[in-house]
This record gives C-alpha cells, sequence and structure tokens, in this order.
C-alpha cells in the first residue's frame, strides 16, 4: 500500500470558542497549544494559506456541530476534556500528526497492521481489536466497542471506498454478496494502544470519504438515524463510531487515500456516548 504523506507547510489554525465556553477559554488554552506545536494564527491566515477554524468545545459532541462540518474548509472539533478547559495532550498530538501528514498512531507503541481483502477479515481485525482490549486490561465493554468500532471502519475501508473509474461503487450495494474484493482494492487497519485507549485505523487508496456522511451521522445523534445509501454505505456504521469513540480523525488525500483514525476509551462504556469528543476531518490540497 502507498502511503500518503503530505509534508510541507502546515495549515495554520485560527482558534474559536464555541457557545459551550467562555471566551476566556482560549487565553487559557492557546499556550498549551501552541507549546504542542500547533500552528495558532490570527484571524483568517494568509491568501495563501488560509487558516483552518479550531473549535474548541465542550466536547458534548451533538447535532448542531454537524453544520461545522458543512464549512469551507470544515471546522476541527477539539474538546477541552482536561482540567482548567484543556484539550488532552494525546488529542493535539493527533491534530498536529492529522496536520503535518504524519502517522497517527500514539508514538512508541507497538502497533499491529492487518491487510484486509475477504469479508470474513472484517471479524478476524474485530477479533483483534477485542483481544487487544483485554490484553491491555481494559474493560469487557471496552473491548465490545473496540470490536464494533473496528468492524465498521475496515467495513467503509473495504466495501464502501473503491469505485470503478466513473466514481460508481464497486461493493457497496452488495455488500451481503461480496465475499472478496480485487488485490487491487485492499484496504490495512493498524491498532494500538496508547494514551486515550485503542487507536483503531483503517486506510483505503481512494480517496473520497467526504464530510456529509459524518455530518449526517452527526446530525442524527439522540433521534433516530434517517438511512441514506446514496453513493453506498447506510450512514449507520458512521453514528456508532460516532457513538463508541472518545476521538474521531479523518485524513484525505482527494483520489488517493483515506484514513479514519477512532480512539475508544479501555473504561467502562456506561453513557459513552455522552463522554466528550473531538472530531478532527482533514483534506489536503
Amino acid at each position: 500500500m502507498r502511503a500518503a504523506h503530505h509534508a510541507g507547510a502546515t495549515t495554520g489554525l485560527h482558534l474559536i470558542a464555541d457557545a459551550s465556553l467562555a471566551p476566556a477559554t482560549l487565553e487559557q488554552a492557546t499556550p498549551a497549544l501552541v507549546r504542542s506545536g500547533l500552528p495558532v494564527v490570527a484571524r483568517g491566515g494568509t491568501a495563501r494559506a488560509p487558516a483552518r477554524e479550531l473549535v474548541l468545545f465542550d466536547g458534548r459532541l451533538g447535532p448542531a456541530h454537524a453544520a461545522m462540518l458543512e464549512r469551507q474548509p470544515p471546522a476541527l472539533l477539539l474538546a477541552t476534556r482536561e482540567p482548567g478547559g484543556l484539550p488532552s495532550a494525546w488529542e493535539m498530538r493527533v491534530l498536529g500528526s492529522l496536520l503535518r501528514g504524519e502517522p497517527l498512531m500514539p508514538p512508541g507503541a507497538a502497533v499491529a497492521k492487518l491487510w484486509l481483502e475477504r469479508v470474513v477479515d472484517l471479524k478476524g481485525a474485530s477479533s483483534e481489536a477485542a483481544a487487544l482490549v483485554e490484553a491491555s486490561k481494559g474493560s469487557r465493554s471496552a473491548a465490545n466497542l473496540a470490536a464494533e468500532v473496528m468492524h465498521e471502519l475496515a467495513a467503509n475501508a473495504l466495501l464502501d471506498a473503491p469505485v470503478d473509474a466513473r466514481g460508481t461503487p464497486l461493493y457497496a450495494h452488495r455488500r451481503e454478496s461480496v465475499q472478496a474484493v480485487a488485490p487491487e482494492h485492499v484496504c490495512q487497519v493498524s491498532l494500538a494502544v496508547g494514551e486515550g485507549g485503542i487507536f483503531l485505523e483503517a486506510v483505503d487508496l481512494f480517496g473520497r470519504l467526504t464530510p456529509g456522511p459524518i455530518a449526517r451521522a452527526l446530525a442524527s445523534l439522540g433521534g433516530r438515524m434517517q438511512v441514506n445509501a446514496s453513493g453506498g454505505g447506510a450512514g449507520l456504521g458512521m453514528r456508532r463510531i460516532l457513538e463508541a469513540c472518545d476521538l474521531i480523525a479523518v485524513r484525505v488525500a482527494p483520489g488517493k487515500e483515506t484514513r479514519m483514525l477512532g480512539v475508544v476509551g479501555l473504561g467502562e462504556a456506561r453513557r459513552r456516548a455522552a463522554l466528550p469528543k473531538s472530531l478532527l476531518y482533514f483534506q489536503s490540497e
């Protein structure tokens, strides 16, 4: 699998505190963001490198945030889950890596990588995720959630992402009858445990995931999901990823690669959908 790294000038970030936070939160959080290496800039950036909006919020992700993903470019939503209204160090690291085109997995961690070609491989990847949580002394409920998230991430990469030369989905509309994808359509998943929980990542080689499916799933939180099968995929899996993860990070290189990361905490899953979450969607130029 070819790697899509996009090194170079890092996209500038214009900080915004949403209505869930006091404006003074920016003064408290900015030094921590700068120390972590994030490129905080004045509002608007420059004509050559317009800044992306980094919205700090209390992490209570909900339908009201869906519109932020539909902006051009989409806003980055970072939870302030730490005492004193600060983002966590591990989430700031993921954000920096996302912008710089660097690996999203926790540095120094043992990373397991699997190639998926057959539909039955989805079950194997899910079992690996659950076993890693259990080996890391995580809760049984966290193991179950990790298995579910890994399955959804991998299914998106293996079955929903591949399209033909005209952009028509190859497998998404016939999931029940597909046993394996073509060798050139295989995807890769990675698993590791680090600060924040278990990191679960899936990579495809098509780079066509837009903010739309994520925004629709986000808009449905707290209510009944309205299934939209246009372009393949029902959207229910994306909603489950949002509900189960503490952080979701997506980097898209159009036409080349989509890399989607979900981080699931190792503790008990009670009220997991209501816990603080960060949602970071970034499309490279």
